[in-house]
């Protein structure tokens, strides 16, 4: 009888076992707990339960864990989220708590919806976002290349790209889930759009994302309305006395594209990369608006050395001056940090910059 019981207790234990390795291959978690069950003692002669309640304890368990394993795997699946990005989808954990962003956009947008970060990129922030150069923060690199050994340290449950370094998307998903919220400035709403409502549902922060696209909506809208009304003008990227000028399309061709200004110059008028474009230039087309990105005061350093320069000073002259822009007070030097390091990509520094058009276009008496 003892021999038949031992005999029969070994089966069971070795069905029991093999259930327990399919419970642990799915929910690592729930099969450690298993195992502390099983283990408390294999053999009858050192168990004071009976072995028919064993035997009824180990089959209930088998019957719970059978019940709890799809639930768990469920839940597991629920936990993660696919986000949908410029590179494609990559699935990410619920509320990640270790995030490591490389786009100032994608930095914006999570200050404005409240979402913690660990890891930024060395920059020159805007003053809204001075806060992200605390200690608190870790650097993680520069805009555009990652620090790697810094990120074997954060050890980051999600990597943002964006702009500058979305070329590194491919290597960091290797590193760990990695999405790129690049934002193309032909179709700047709609990428902002889906960079906002893509992050927001990891932090349960929907409504709050969409007050925001909302409220980017109507700004804009508005900006429109008025910008329509203003006569066509000239927008000069300023690197210190060097002037370059942009037109619909191009890199912040979005002042025509999506705030609707009226642009002086087409695409075919801009003179090729490296040929030289001169204030002489700017006084023949004799714009009647002339706005100006300061590159340098942007990002702190003048390009290639030496001193900043800012541009009122720079445009400070007779041949401005003596444009239609220069008579009536229309030279408009755009917010350096908003338009130049974030590309009104982030939904603060949009909003901060339709904000002063329609400041100047108001100025302008333009309804």
């Amino acid at each position: 009888m003892f021999i038949a019981q031992r005999l029969s207790c070994m089966a069971f234990h070795t069905v029991l076992f093999a259930s327990l390795l399919v419970i642990w291959m799915a929910t690592p978690a729930l099969g450690r707990h298993v195992l502390d069950f099983i283990s408390q003692d294999l053999h009858m002669t050192a168990n004071p339960i009976s072995f028919s309640r064993r035997v009824l304890a180990g089959a209930a368990l088998v019957m719970v864990c059978a019940t709890a394993v799809p639930a768990l795997a469920a839940a597991q699946a629920a936990a993660t989220h696919t986000v949908v990005h410029a590179q494609g989808s990559t699935q990410v954990p619920a509320a990640p708590l270790r995030v490591v962003v490389y786009d100032l956009g994608a930095l914006d947008a999570m200050q404005a919806l409240g979402i913690p970060v660990r890891g930024v990129p060395k920059a020159q922030f805007p003053h809204y976002m001075a806060g992200y150069g605390d200690a608190k923060y870790a650097v993680a690199g520069s805009l555009f290349e990652p620090d790697y050994e810094a990120l074997s340290q954060i050890k980051p449950d999600l990597i943002i790209v964006g702009g500058r370094s979305a070329a590194k998307f491919e290597v960091l998903n290797k590193i760990a889930p990695t999405v790129d919220f690049s934002v193309k400035s032909g179709q700047m709403l709609q990428d902002m759009e889906r960079n906002i409502t893509q992050l927001a549902p990891l932090y349960g922060k929907q409504a709050q994302g969409q007050v925001l696209v909302a409220q980017m909506q109507k700004a804009v809208t508005e900006l429109r309305q008025q910008a329509s009304q203003a006569a066509p003008g000239l927008l000069l990227m300023a690197v210190n006395e060097r002037v370059m000028p942009n037109a619909p399309g191009s890199r912040f061709g979005f002042l025509f594209d999506v705030f609707g200004a009226q642009s002086a110059i087409a695409a075919k008028d801009v003179p090729a990369r490296g040929t030289a474009y001169t204030f002489d230039d700017v006084a023949k087309l004799n714009p009647e608006w002339i706005y100006v990105i300061d590159r340098n005061t942007a990002t702190g350093s003048a390009a290639g050395g030496g001193a900043i320069i800012p541009s009122q000073k720079v445009f400070d002259n007779a041949l401005i001056k003596g444009t239609a822009a220069g008579q009536r007070g229309q030279v408009v030097f755009l917010d350096p940090k908003g338009w130049y390091l974030m590309g009104s990509t982030g939904p603060t520094a949009l909003l901060g910059n339709v904000a002063q058009l329609k400041q100047v276009y108001s100025a302008a008496a333009l309804r």
